[in-house]
């Protein structure tokens, strides 16, 4: 019975790993000469900020994903006058030209990827004139700019840092984590998948990556900080990992209901939460926190 119900805590893993991928945007924003006109100024490098809006905002996908995430806040940061771009990091190496895997980001080393990050900030504010940028991020999107902070040297040129579906003391996948490693099968499906997905087992729960990136406290003050998390996260668990331990009075966690006890956001609807968005869009203006965010739903 217990072998059964192991092999089922694997398969579930699987699954939801697979599910993760599969939901997914399968296609990359386009590029600027592809671009419609409704995306406005997104991904545009001839964006130059404005004095009211002077920090451009770079948009970071989860595990699995890509840019394609971002195509509802993407379009509506350069609507509202933002400078706003993304890019799809840690693609594994050898994968560009393989059918239905060449797309997907966020497998690498998050060491890797924030490499990526750092020169992309270096691209994104040589093009603009800025001195600063904001970052928000999606899931692994929202550890990574904490790889960049720390490692990187980047709380000199991050001014906001916001986080949806925000992961930064690791998850249990819904306890598979907890289930696997009680039956002593953690080890063995690290030594399976980390191949495929090197940032997978940098995310769970007492992850050594994460310990370390930990050690010492998880935020600067010279960085703004906004961790958006759901209650209904359901991969991200327990949802609270997401938010950041060392406070300060630049440092907001919060929890989507909190600002619309109506919103029924899971981990990856998020990143088209109109609640999410108007939070997002709100601090990067004010620095504060809205206190009732249902009315986003009318816009």
């Amino acid at each position: 019975m217990f072998f059964k119900k192991t092999l089922s805590a694997i398969a579930l893993a699987v699954f939801a790993l697979a599910a993760t991928v599969a939901s997914s945007p399968v296609s990359s924003v386009p590029s600027a000469s592809e671009k419609p006109a409704l995306f406005g100024r997104y991904n545009d490098f001839k964006c130059k900020p404005s004095s009211s809006k002077p920090n451009p905002i770079i948009l970071l996908h989860g595990l699995g994903g890509n840019p394609g995430e971002f195509s509802y806040m993407g379009p509506r940061f350069a609507l509202k006058g933002y400078c706003a771009f993304s890019l799809n990091y840690g693609r594994l190496p050898g994968t560009d030209h393989i059918p239905g895997i060449s797309f997907l980001g966020g497998l690498n080393d998050l060491m890797v990827s924030a490499k990526e990050l750092s020169d992309f900030v270096d691209k994104v504010l040589a093009v603009t004139g800025a001195s600063k940028v904001d970052l928000v991020g999606h899931s692994e999107g929202s550890t990574l700019p904490r790889v960049y902070l720390k490692y990187f040297a980047g709380r000199a040129k991050v001014d906001h840092f916001t986080a949806i579906g925000s992961n930064q003391y690791g998850t249990t996948l819904a306890n598979i984590v907890t289930i696997l490693e009680t039956a002593n099968l953690f080890g063995a499906t690290k030594g399976v998948f980390n191949p495929a997905c090197k940032a997978c087992y940098q995310l769970t729960v007492g992850a050594p990556f994460l310990n370390e990136l930990n050690e010492g406290g998880d935020t600067y003050p010279e960085v703004k900080y906004l961790m958006l998390v759901s209650k209904y996260d359901e991969l991200v668990t327990p949802y609270t990992n997401g938010f950041l331990r060392t406070l300060g009075p630049n440092v907001h966690n919060v929890e989507l209901q909190q600002l619309c006890q109506r919103d029924l956001s899971e981990h990856l609807a998020q990143s088209t939460d109109p609640i999410a968005f108007n939070a997002i869009e709100y601090f990067l203006r004010t620095n504060s926190v809205t206190e009732d965010g249902c009315w986003a739903y009318f816009l």
